[in-house]
């Protein structure tokens, strides 16, 4: 019998894209693609010490003492592809995912079993096109190691596994200007202009644009950017290529509506930021009521331009209509409208739409998530009472879970009822573990994930969740001021100071930024800096500043005016 030998390795799990489809159309071209492939692949894994365990057709097996040499491999492999395809016809790309995991393996003769290799498999299938993810236990050791970022795609439960695992995307190296490399399925949906012979109906445009946002993130292979970000485009005049680093994006998709009467007409086209060419247009003449989809069908053609694959659930859900009632629909989308501009009487406008949409269709559960959504704003800004407005948000979230069990607006409002107002943080823990589990980009339940996770001291896990909503919410300030927090508790002040500079370049009046920055530069000895951010005319109360000062004045000595 062969001898066994039982070992912790860094076992990874490589595919060709698309190889089966390739083989049927062209059986030549895909074994002379699949030989150059072989010969790419095991050029890399030699250079990084991977023992090769067996050929899988169109993918390896690969183990490594290290799980460092095997990510360093990881993003040779893709940088060896990506100058490999630049400039060759899309037939003949060679695009690989891979997949890694750190396990305890038993190894006989030339193979190796156990769960660890079952786990690298079924990681494997989640990576982008020219994509690499690894299991949490791989993103410990690396994380500081490698050069490149992670992204957290949240816990999967995998196939004939029993526990769900913590899944990362590897990252783009970042260059010296701090900008992620442009990766081509981190997309973000521009504000479509709205031409229509009546300017009112720019809340159409805005609603299109946001729905759009909406229906792209229920494919998992795309990674788009929060619609609190894009629309911060509104009315810009900032150039492609600007927006692409500030948002750290590939692709942008660019467009126009026109709405009269009863005919719609949308102009949509999907651009690669790096080189500001058309990878996808399309132009829709329908009537208002192909509304819908219109939206399923652009959101199938980017993923196909983006050779992005479109689980079968996936398509059922893009494909899926939030309502069959046109007037419902559309008054839905002025709530929407009325709503972000977070008013007390936009507010209230937003209401009476929404319940006007939810009385012409009762069964419309996005109306149902949004009215939940609008009455914790009208809370936040002292409209109604958290006494009035939480029971009235519970109620509108409950309904819309009856109507759609994995609406994420409303799992992750009642998740968060559940620590705020019911003291209950399993349910808190769990039930915002569930949306990102379900909706890895919605970035607001990474966001009140990490705020949780800090205020339960439980620092090393809140981090990567806030980066992440960072990551899929560039441009809103609170994101970055809770990541700026949760770095000053761990006592990282340059990171910390950083992300408040962030969120105080976005909002110059955001005043929790001002008195933490303060705090950070306070700890690092910068004592007049930290004054002057403690005397800002736009920070928080006196008698939140006043302890801050009275220890800067004492750290320097001046004991009488502390």
């Amino acid at each position: 019998m062969p001898e066994e030998r039982r070992r912790l390795a860094a076992l990874m799990f490589t595919d060709i894209v698309g190889y089966s489809a390739m083989a049927q159309r062209d059986e030549a071209l895909a074994l002379e693609l699949l030989t150059e492939h072989n010969s790419l692949l095991r050029e890399s894994f030699a250079s990084h010490d991977g023992q090769e365990i067996k050929c899988t057709g169109d993918g390896f097996l690969v183990i490594f003492g290290s799980p460092v040499q095997s990510v360093k491999c990881a993003l040779e492999i893709q940088s060896s592809c990506e100058r490999r395809n630049a400039g060759v016809d899309r037939e003949r790309r060679i695009e690989v995912r891979i997949g890694i995991h750190l396990g305890d393996v038993v190894q006989r003769a030339q193979d190796v079993f156990g769960d660890g290799v079952n786990v690298a498999s079924r990681i494997e299938p989640l990576a982008a096109p020219g994509g690499i993810v690894v299991s949490r236990q791989v993103y410990d050791q690396v994380r500081n190691k490698v050069p490149s970022g992670f992204a957290s795609l949240g816990r999967k439960q995998l196939k004939n596994l029993e526990s769900p695992i913590e899944v990362f995307r590897v990252t783009a190296a970042q260059n010296k200007k701090g900008n992620a490399g442009y990766d081509r399925t981190r997309i973000a949906v521009l504000p479509l202009a709205n031409i229509s012979p009546d300017p009112s109906d720019a809340y159409f445009a805005d609603g299109m644009t946001e729905e759009l946002i909406y229906t792209l993130s229920k494919v998992s292979g795309l990674h788009v950017i929060a619609s609190t970000a894009s629309m911060a485009y509104k009315g810009s005049n900032k150039s492609l290529t600007d927006i692409g680093h500030e948002l750290q994006i590939g692709t942008a998709i660019e467009g126009s509506v026109r709405k009269a009467g009863d005919r719609l007409r949308i102009t949509t086209q999907l651009v690669n930021v790096e080189d500001q060419e058309h990878v996808w247009s399309e132009h829709y003449d329908r009537e208002l009521e192909d509304v819908f989809a219109i939206q399923s069908d652009i959101a199938q053609c980017v993923a196909e331009a983006l050779a992005v694959r479109l689980l079968a659930t996936e398509r059922r859900a893009v494909e899926k209509k939030p309502t069959d009632n046109l007037d419902a629909y559309n008054l839905y989308l002025q709530g929407c409208h009325f709503s972000r501009r977070k008013t007390a009487s936009s507010l209230e406008k937003a209401e009476t739409y929404f319940k006007q949409a939810i009385d012409l269709d009762p069964e419309f559960a996005d109306a149902h998530a949004r009215l939940a959504q609008n009455y914790l704003r009208m809370a936040d800004i002292r409209q109604l009472s958290s006494v009035e407005a939480h029971p009235l948000a519970q109620a509108a979230a409950e309904r819309a879970l009856e109507l759609d069990s994995e609406s994420p607006a409303a799992l992750t409002l009642l998740a968060w009822l559940s620590f705020w107002r019911d003291g209950d943080p399993a349910a808190a823990e769990e039930g915002l573990r569930h949306v990102i589990d379900r909706h890895p980009d919605f970035a607001d339940a990474h966001r009140l994930l990490g705020q949780f996770l800090m205020l339960r001291g439980r620092l090393d896990e809140a981090s990567p969740e806030l980066k992440r909503a960072v990551e899929l919410d560039p441009l809103f300030p609170l994101a970055h001021s809770q990541l700026g927090v949760s770095r000053l508790l761990a006592y990282s002040y340059d990171e910390a100071i950083e992300s408040m500079r962030k969120a105080l370049e976005l909002d110059p009046n955001w005043i929790v930024a001002h008195l933490y920055l303060g705090v950070c530069l306070l700890m690092k000895g910068m004592h007049n800096e930290a004054l002057a951010e403690f005397s800002s005319e736009t920070t928080v109360p006196p008698s939140f500043v006043k302890p801050w000062v009275g220890a800067a004045y004492a750290d320097m000595g001046e004991t009488a005016r502390a």
